[in-house]
């Protein structure tokens, strides 16, 4: 029998050396791997997590001043790290064309200008400014639609690094809900988190020094009073958003920083409506209906009306059309089956589909201001 050489005492040492070499290279490298993953990760969720808050932002503050009442400002206040503004976004009425958005299940306390009992400390406002100070009603004692956002920095007392703030959003006296973590200011003197623009004489746009703000409208928009530094807010043509998204190095322990920068113009500034929304809308013509025949079978009516003389004419405050059909035997109207807007035209149609054959229809057409106030249907 052939005698088998084992491994020397040597030979051991030097393979258990080159095992534990590899393997604590190995392991340095796969924990240099983890880091840098975790560092991009922060970064891409810090980063992802600013867009989202300018984008938000931005989404908004496009449509301050959309469907305010003549009274109501569109700016409320103007800060460095604070802004407040009007805008009619949301309505849970699936026809206001005068609003942005129509959800049917939002608050109803978020679908309405703020009431004067209601009113509430402009964010970082010292000595505090509460707004409003009076309701913004239509006519007849209706409540303007358009409710008041506000957006502000705050420091972030949970974050152990003191250059943290969250940004936060109000609307109306409904509590304030945290939109974004991890936001830093950037600290250069001319980069402020909100910065505001004017036009000047040749429409270019001009920043309004920070010396003077803030600023804040605490007039009723339009009155004698309303002017000076409280008209300046009816002047701000486009906002720039600017803040730095902040990640944590688990390696160095410093601040990697991304810059978040936006310009938001403000499509309503300057073209409010002044409507008068005074008496009650004049009616539509009569309208004709005409039936589209498939075969023998009505498959649909189409209906068509002259304008009413307050649309784009008389007080020029029509909004839309609702359209009401019943049966023959039925005494009256129930709700409209459907709105149309107004657009100044001539005259307009609505196409029903959803008739049945072998059924008498009575339509009616009415007009609805901005009050809104419908008018008498013409049947």
């Amino acid at each position: 029998m052939r005698n088998r050489r084992g491994f020397t005492l040597i030979e051991m040492t030097i393979g258990l050396v080159l095992l534990l070499f590899i393997t604590g290279t190995a392991v340095q490298f796969l924990r240099r791997q983890a880091n840098m993953v975790t560092k991009e990760t922060s970064r891409a969720e810090a980063l992802q997590n600013a867009q989202f808050a300018a984008s938000q932002i931005e989404r908004e503050l496009r449509e301050a001043g959309a469907g305010v009442v003549d009274i109501q400002p569109m700016i409320v206040q103007l800060d460095t790290q604070a802004m407040t503004f009007n805008a009619n976004l949301v309505s849970v009425d699936t026809g206001d064309v005068r609003a942005v958005y129509q959800l049917s299940d939002a608050n109803p306390k978020a679908v309405r200008a703020m009431l004067s009992g209601e009113a509430q400390p402009l964010p970082n406002s010292y000595p505090a400014k509460m707004y409003p100070d009076t309701t913004y009603p239509m006519a007849n004692g209706v409540e303007s639609g358009a409710e008041t956002i506000s957006y502000w920095l705050r420091a972030d007392s949970s974050s152990p690094y003191p250059n943290r703030y969250t940004l936060w959003r109000r609307v109306n006296a409904l509590p304030a809900t945290l939109v974004a973590r991890g936001i830093v200011k950037d600290t250069r003197d001319t980069m402020a988190v909100f910065t505001y623009y004017k036009a000047d004489s040749t429409n270019r746009l001009v920043a309004l020094p920070k010396s003077r703000l803030p600023l804040y409208h605490t007039r009723i928009h339009g009155a004698a009073t309303d002017t000076g530094a409280t008209a300046v807010t009816d002047s701000i043509r486009a906002v720039r958003v600017h803040f730095l998204a902040a990640s944590r190095d688990p390696r160095t322990g410093k601040d990697a920083l991304r810059t978040v920068d936006v310009l938001v113009r403000l499509m309503n500034s300057g073209l409010l409506h002044f409507t008068s929304c005074g008496q009650p809308p004049l009616s539509a013509t009569t309208p004709v209906a005409a039936s589209s025949l498939a075969g023998a079978e009505v498959k649909a009516v189409t209906l068509t009306w002259a304008k009413s003389g307050d649309d784009g004419i008389g007080e020029k405050d029509i909004e839309r059309y609702a359209i009401f059909r019943r049966l023959v035997s039925d005494a009256s109207f129930a709700d409209p089956i459907a709105s149309i807007p107004a657009s100044m035209a001539a005259s307009y149609s609505f196409v029903d589909t959803q008739v049945l054959p072998n059924q008498t229809y009575v339509y009616g057409v009415a007009a609805q201001d901005c009050t809104p106030l419908l008018s008498g249907v013409t049947a």
